[in-house]
Protein backbone atom coordinates (compact mmCIF):
# COMPACT_ATOMS: atom_id res chain seq x y z
CA UNK A 1 0.00 0.00 0.00
CA UNK A 2 1.13 3.50 -1.06
CA UNK A 3 2.47 5.75 2.02
CA UNK A 4 0.55 8.52 0.70
CA UNK A 5 -2.75 6.73 -0.22
CA UNK A 6 -2.22 5.83 3.86
CA UNK A 7 -1.40 9.57 4.44
CA UNK A 8 -4.73 11.07 2.20
CA UNK A 9 -6.84 8.83 3.61
CA UNK A 10 -6.17 9.84 7.48
CA UNK A 11 -6.38 13.44 6.19
CA UNK A 12 -9.57 13.02 4.64
CA UNK A 13 -10.59 11.30 7.93
CA UNK A 14 -9.52 13.81 10.22
CA UNK A 15 -11.02 16.52 7.77
CA UNK A 16 -14.44 15.10 7.63
CA UNK A 17 -13.94 14.96 11.40
CA UNK A 18 -13.12 18.82 11.70
CA UNK A 19 -15.95 19.62 9.75
CA UNK A 20 -18.68 17.82 12.00
CA UNK A 21 -17.18 19.41 14.90
CA UNK A 22 -17.03 22.83 13.09
CA UNK A 23 -20.88 22.45 12.52
CA UNK A 24 -21.69 21.23 16.14
CA UNK A 25 -19.96 24.04 17.28
CA UNK A 26 -21.84 26.49 15.46
CA UNK A 27 -24.92 24.86 15.71
CA UNK A 28 -24.16 25.65 19.50
CA UNK A 29 -23.35 29.13 19.10
CA UNK A 30 -26.82 29.78 17.77
CA UNK A 31 -28.84 26.74 19.10
CA UNK A 32 -32.15 28.65 19.78
CA UNK A 33 -32.49 29.97 16.59
CA UNK A 34 -31.22 26.96 14.14
CA UNK A 35 -33.84 24.29 16.47
CA UNK A 36 -36.22 24.45 13.96
CA UNK A 37 -33.91 23.29 11.33
CA UNK A 38 -32.73 20.52 13.74
CA UNK A 39 -34.50 17.47 12.40
CA UNK A 40 -34.15 18.25 8.79
CA UNK A 41 -30.32 18.66 8.68
CA UNK A 42 -29.95 15.80 10.35
CA UNK A 43 -31.85 13.58 7.92
CA UNK A 44 -30.16 15.47 4.99
CA UNK A 45 -26.48 15.14 6.41
CA UNK A 46 -27.46 11.70 6.67
CA UNK A 47 -29.02 10.93 3.39
CA UNK A 48 -25.51 13.03 1.75
CA UNK A 49 -23.30 10.99 4.08
CA UNK A 50 -24.69 7.97 3.39
CA UNK A 51 -24.90 7.70 -0.01
CA UNK A 52 -21.47 9.52 -0.30
CA UNK A 53 -20.23 6.41 1.77
CA UNK A 54 -22.44 4.09 0.02
CA UNK A 55 -20.75 5.81 -3.63
CA UNK A 56 -17.48 5.51 -2.44
CA UNK A 57 -17.35 2.09 -1.16
CA UNK A 58 -18.51 1.07 -4.40
CA UNK A 59 -15.97 2.52 -6.69
CA UNK A 60 -13.08 1.35 -4.44
CA UNK A 61 -15.01 -2.26 -4.82
CA UNK A 62 -15.02 -1.79 -8.39
CA UNK A 63 -11.51 -0.50 -8.29
CA UNK A 64 -10.07 -3.33 -6.15
CA UNK A 65 -7.93 -0.71 -4.12
CA UNK A 66 -7.28 -2.45 -1.24
CA UNK A 67 -7.69 -0.58 1.92
CA UNK A 68 -5.86 -0.09 5.37
CA UNK A 69 -7.71 -2.19 8.03
CA UNK A 70 -8.47 1.08 10.28
CA UNK A 71 -10.50 2.26 6.76
CA UNK A 72 -12.66 -0.34 6.49
CA UNK A 73 -13.29 -0.53 10.72
CA UNK A 74 -13.82 3.51 9.92
CA UNK A 75 -16.40 3.13 7.72
CA UNK A 76 -18.22 0.09 9.26
CA UNK A 77 -18.66 2.32 12.74
CA UNK A 78 -20.00 5.17 10.56
CA UNK A 79 -22.67 2.84 9.13
CA UNK A 80 -23.50 1.82 12.87
CA UNK A 81 -23.23 5.00 14.38
CA UNK A 82 -26.03 6.64 11.55
CA UNK A 83 -28.08 3.79 11.79
CA UNK A 84 -28.15 4.67 15.77
CA UNK A 85 -28.95 8.19 14.54
CA UNK A 86 -31.68 7.24 12.34
CA UNK A 87 -33.17 5.38 15.24
CA UNK A 88 -32.96 7.86 17.59
CA UNK A 89 -34.48 10.98 15.55
CA UNK A 90 -37.21 8.52 14.67
CA UNK A 91 -38.16 8.00 18.20
CA UNK A 92 -37.21 11.54 19.28
CA UNK A 93 -40.09 12.44 16.60
CA UNK A 94 -42.57 10.07 18.04
CA UNK A 95 -42.59 11.74 21.35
Amino acid sequence: MDINYERIKRLDLLGGVGAGVLGAGIALLFASSLQPFAVPALLIGILAHGWAMYAKGKLVRQAKVEQPKWVIVAEWACWLMLTGLVFYVALAART
